[in-house]
């Protein structure tokens, strides 16, 4: 993973890059620094982008997605993650949360929270150094904001004025590749400061903000992935799990859907389908010939015609088409870099 000091030594040398792929297979080309997982949960092919410009220290992502992800992992050392939604159906899941569009959140790049998606999604988030922006809110005269952003790992604040925010942030998303100041020294006092002013207006200017943890529904999950994917050659079932962790499996079907809104088997199907697709996609990579049959047994899929026919239910293409290069439907990716040396 790289470091902060890479993503800043690298923008000594690009002030501006551009990046854009159109596949969640290919989400960590354009995610210097991150080290994220990215996993389709709803059915059916995925309509997705994801676009990053770096301005300096600052990466800001807009990601689009029309089915519902689960997305984990990690940011680079330092960093501090805001997320706004400009546009979705349905509410997501964050911590055991049901979450509604009108929230954003910041959160600790080194403890990014596991987060389900709403079904249609059109989101910017922005990475940055998580000490320089409350060290700006201190000087601003927000100290109260300025020390929660440096004591909480997640901070979720509720806005009145999503609409105007949606606003200025379609001008952040058009001004970085739109208008390119010729000389460094305008990238650091233009770029920077219209992206600096924006985080400002929008963390100041939130009716309600308070940290956000786990919820004891989703810890109980937690327990249960966690067991279920211990040995996955012999995966347990939901009732065992529930046994093992001393509840009923009423009860434990009772903690996913009030965690992440879904039953406890589609879920676990979902992800091990997911595992299972990521595999496949890594061999053709690395040009590996595999039996799909064997990659899905090792996942708990014992009946190959049953698991086709859920594969291409969830990703709307064969475990074949995954492995052919050139051939996948949701693995298409378009990559472009629109770079300038400073």
């Amino acid at each position: 993973m790289a470091s902060a000091f890479d993503i800043r030594a690298d923008s000594q040398r690009q002030q501006f890059s551009a990046h854009k792929v159109n596949s969640i297979d290919d989400a960590m080309l354009v995610m210097p620094g991150w080290n994220m997982d990215l996993l389709q949960m709803s059915p059916g092919r995925i309509t997705y982008s994801l676009s990053m410009t770096q301005l300096d220290t600052i990466q800001i992502f807009h990601e689009r997605t029309d089915k519902t992800l689960l997305k984990r992992g990690l940011s680079w050392p330092g960093s501090l993650v805001l997320s706004f939604v400009l546009n979705a159906e349905g509410n997501g899941w964050l911590s055991g949360h049901e979450v509604d569009p009108e929230i954003s959140l910041m959160v600790d790049g080194q403890f990014l929270p596991e987060i389900l998606t709403p079904h249609t999604l059109d989101l910017v988030y922005i990475a940055i150094d998580r000490q320089w922006l409350a060290d700006q809110l201190g000087q601003r005269g927000h100290e109260r904001l300025a020390g929660y952003i440096r004591a909480y790992a997640s901070i979720a604040m509720w806005h009145s004025q999503a609409p105007a925010f949606a606003s200025l942030f379609s001008q952040l998303l058009s001004t970085p590749n739109g208008t390119r100041p010729p000389h460094k020294g305008s990238v650091e006092s233009s770029a920077r400061d219209f992206v600096t002013d924006i985080l400002l207006t929008v963390i100041t200017s939130a009716r309600k903000i308070e940290a956000v943890s786990d919820t004891n529904n989703k810890l109980t999950i937690d327990k249960a992935r966690r067991l279920m994917f211990r040995d996955i050659s012999e995966l347990p079932t939901v009732s065992e799990v529930a046994a093992h962790l001393g509840i009923s499996r009423r009860h434990l079907q009772t903690c996913f859907n009030n965690s992440v809104g879904l039953p406890a088997t589609e879920f676990i199907r979902a992800e091990r389908l997911n595992m299972v697709r990521k595999a496949l996609i890594r061999s053709r990579r690395e040009n590996r010939h595999v039996v799909i049959g064997d990659i899905a047994a090792q996942w708990g899929f014992w009946h190959l015609s049953r698991f086709a026919a859920d594969y291409r239910e969830m990703f709307a293409e064969l475990p074949s088409e995954t492995l052919r290069p050139g051939e996948s439907l949701v693995g298409r990716s378009k990559t472009q870099d629109a770079s300038q040396n400073g």
